[in-house]
């Protein structure tokens, strides 16, 4: 065995100094304020919710019950309640809107989008002008308000009449009964055919220039201020087919029983270089406080209310009418 061997001291050697330990940063008051708050109860409980709302939301739908599906928000699509419409308006308005549109016969009043699908619905139907409002009530009824159409004449045609709003728009012939046919003016010597189907406009301008002056002369539906009083049968449009004459250059007659013409001119609003509505219906009336009736006193007569000095008669003896 090798001897122990020695360990000599070195003379003067000092050992090495140990290492101070850097002070400890104490945290800012700030720091200290926040973590005191946060690991508090409600802290820790708010922030417990908001994870597992965050990991659990995309099964949220699936663990919740469909409130879509339940009874007490099932609701009959015929009960739909409407203002009451006008004497025209079939009572099976409602009946053909769910019949023309892809409504069950119940759905959920939780349906995304109903208040607007049902006010698309009823608006395509031939009889509403258009649709105020669609409501979802508190009672589980749907409710809206809607403006309906007025039919202010019918249209004679080789195929029929046609009825049509002030505007010129078609309406349901089939809506109509036999009986009336003396309840609207009539409009003749249309050479052209609807477009389109009922609750479209007819097409052109000669209808709805003529429709506008029937409802001028039967205002609120009241045949008996002017239309029946001035002995009227029809409006007789100008002799000419869509197209080939602008608005402003039509001239509608109206024809009495009398056989006279009463020359109207333009529609409502097409010139204002002829006299008004208002004063062409005083020129009539002008005419009838004196003679009875537009065919007397030697009629029948063509009678020309468009001048403002004056009131034009032509006896119709030698002129060609339509």
């Amino acid at each position: 065995m090798p001897p122990a061997t020695k360990t000599k001291k070195t003379k003067g050697a000092k050992p090495a100094p140990k290492k101070k330990a850097a002070p400890k940063k104490e945290p800012s008051p700030v720091a200290i304020a926040v973590r005191s708050w946060f690991f508090r109860p409600t802290p820790l409980i708010i922030t417990a919710f908001i994870i597992s709302g965050i990991v659990f939301a995309p099964y949220a739908p699936h663990l919740l019950p469909d409130l879509s599906q339940l009874e007490e928000y099932q609701f009959e699509m015929e009960a739909i309640e409407v203002n009451q419409p006008n004497e025209w308006v079939p009572g099976t308005l409602i009946d053909t809107v769910l019949i023309n549109s892809e409504f069950p016969e119940r759905i959920s009043l939780l349906q995304p989008n109903l208040s607007r699908d049902v006010a698309e619905a009823l608006h395509a139907h031939p009889w509403v002008h258009h649709v105020n409002s669609v409501r979802l009530t508190n009672e589980r009824s749907i409710r809206a308000s809607l403006k309906y159409r007025l039919p202010v004449a019918f249209v004679e045609t080789n195929e029929g009449l046609f009825p049509v709003d002030a505007e010129g728009v078609l309406l349901p012939a089939v809506d109509f009964k036999i009986e009336d046919i003396d309840k609207l003016p009539h409009i003749t010597n249309v050479l052209t055919k609807p477009i389109g189907k009922a609750g479209t406009p007819w097409g052109g301008g000669i209808v709805e220039s003529a429709a506008k002056i029937a409802a001028a002369l039967t205002p609120n539906q009241n045949m008996e201020k002017y239309w029946n009083r001035f002995e009227l049968t029809s409006i007789v449009a100008p002799d000419v087919k869509e197209g080939q004459m602008s608005v402003d250059d039509m001239t509608f007659e109206l024809a009495t029983r009398g056989g006279s013409r009463v020359v109207w001119g333009k529609p409502p609003g097409a010139d204002d270089l002829e006299p008004t509505v208002e004063q062409k219906i005083g020129r009539m009336e002008q005419y009838l406080s004196r003679f009875g009736k537009f065919d007397e006193p030697d009629g029948p007569y063509r009678i020309d209310i468009r001048l403002f000095d004056a009131i034009s008669l032509q006896p119709l003896d030698g002129l060609i009418y339509r």
